[in-house]
């Protein structure tokens, strides 16, 4: 028998002051997870739920792409970064600046 434990994740995740839902969906082609900045939601598919350290790694990369939003850089609400551009900035924080700042949160 298979038995697969889901990760609940959290309902809304605060950034920059503003609530921003969570949702989890059934249907995503060709997506895990997207931050829609029309809704302000955060959307992921259920499969990325059997997987924390891939629930983690989609949150925190679709919470960057939000506050760049909100902060008024994304390439939704400036055009100032183009998209590839805004993901190698995502990418970058996620990857690099984000463990670092945890490490130090952790002094």
């Amino acid at each position: 028998m298979d038995v697969t434990m889901n990760i609940e994740p959290p309902k809304f995740i605060n950034v920059a002051g503003q609530r921003i839902p969570v949702n989890v969906k059934d249907e995503m082609p060709g997506r895990l997870a997207e931050y829609d900045p029309e809704m302000r939601c955060i959307n992921l598919h259920r499969s990325v739920l059997r997987d924390r350290q891939l629930f983690r790694s989609c949150l925190v990369h679709e919470v960057i792409h939000c506050a760049l939003d909100l902060a008024g850089i994304s390439f939704n609400t400036s055009r100032v970064l183009s998209e590839k551009i805004e993901e190698q900035v995502v990418t970058a924080v996620e990857s690099l600046a984000a463990p670092a700042i945890i490490r130090v949160w952790r002094l």
